[in-house]
């Protein structure tokens, strides 16, 4: 989870700067489409899906909330403010034609969506899609796909890239 956050507060980073390029027009990420896709797998043989609706979310920043020692660690929560789903992907149990045929169905899915960054880490690509806010003050649907290691994160809602600057500098 470490590595994730790590990861996201990069891409926030750079974006910010303007380091991160589109080399062509690229779409929002289509939700709806991705959410379908993940509910066509769920319960499948091999297919974990966790996820956390608008309600369970606001459970859960209660919980994260009450559970944070100090004023720091509660402002660091108020990443999660814009979050209104979460869905995380876990099909390494899969069988080789089930997991090829995901990566397929959602690479073809992505295939426009602008790609805030992709990371190579040994062997393994991580590939993060989302779409910034024209004034960069917020990414809208964060998408993060491991094909390799068979995980596929979605963080559905907005961030701010100001709450991951300052998660950045608490750290």
């Amino acid at each position: 989870m470490k590595k994730l956050i790590s990861i996201i507060m990069l891409v926030v980073m750079t974006a910010g700067t303007g380091i991160v390029h589109a080399a062509v027009p690229q779409e929002k990420v289509d939700t709806d489409a991705v959410a379908r896709l993940i509910d066509r797998y769920d319960g499948k043989e091999g297919f974990e899906v966790v996820s956390f609706g608008n309600v369970a979310m606001g459970l859960v920043k209660l919980l994260a909330n009450a559970a944070a020692e100090d004023q720091e660690e509660k402002e660091a929560l108020d990443i999660l403010d814009g979050i209104y789903k979460f869905v995380a992907v876990e099909y390494y149990g899969a069988s080789a034609d089930r997991k090829a045929a995901f990566n397929r169905e959602m690479s073809e899915l992505l295939r426009n969506a602008e790609k805030i960054m992709e990371v190579k880490d040994s062997g393994d690509s991580v590939d993060i899609y989302g779409t910034m806010s024209k004034d960069g003050d917020r990414i809208n649907d964060i998408i993060i796909h491991v094909p390799e290691d068979c995980t596929f994160v979605c963080f559905f809602g907005n961030i701010r890239t100001e709450d991951l600057g300052d998660i950045v500098k608490m750290n």
